[in-house]
């Protein structure tokens, strides 16, 4: 992985709880637990109504985000069973060494820790194999869960970001987080 190119982790990122890997048409009841939550379909590209060619078509469209090499979605696998459990998201910013990063869990499967690995991750791989310098992540401003994530995860709060995110057809405002390579460094010492 070099200059403004993402290319998929070889071999996969895996830790004690989780694996990061690529999407398969064997991740479809993901897609559908995912399609069953009320936010996620809001925010994502994931089908609600689901149906499992919508499902095939959002797998499809995942590994298509690779295809100039802009962007990675990779599936959040529990490391002990390879079931997808959700998606970090990576995407490059057109801004000089910066990143974006988005991400969901399916419901049943959040705050057991697997999130933190997850993000955690991805942003030391992100940041220490790439010339990616800065990770930054948009949250609304009421979801307190995501917000607790990401500062477990060392993400800095930056500010707010006024009308920033669709949700539906309506903007909403966005705190804005990152995680700069520096950061990491002080959370190795």
């Amino acid at each position: 992985m070099g200059g403004n190119h993402l290319s998929y982790p070889d071999p996969d990122l895996i830790d004690d709880r989780v694996r990061l890997r690529r999407w398969r048409y064997s991740d479809l009841a993901c897609v559908e637990a995912a399609a069953s939550d009320p936010q996620i379909p809001t925010g994502t590209t994931v089908p609600s109504p689901y149906t499992e060619d919508e499902g095939r078509a959002f797998i499809e469209r995942q590994w298509s985000r690779n295809d100039d090499g802009g962007a990675l979605a990779l599936a959040v696998a529990v490391r002990d069973t390879d079931e997808a459990i959700g998606q970090v998201y990576l995407g490059l910013s057109g801004i000089r060494g910066e990143c974006r990063l988005g991400y969901w869990l399916v419901p049943e499967m959040r705050r057991r820790g697997f999130g933190s690995h997850a993000i955690a991750l991805a942003a030391d791989w992100l940041l220490h194999s790439s010339e990616v310098y800065r990770l930054v992540a948009e949250v609304h401003p009421e979801n307190t869960a995501s917000r607790r994530l990401l500062g477990k995860c060392g993400f800095t709060e930056e500010g707010t970001l006024r009308s920033w995110l669709w949700i539906g057809d309506e903007p909403h405002d966005a705190v804005q987080y990152s995680l700069i390579r520096p950061d990491l460094e002080v959370a190795a010492d």
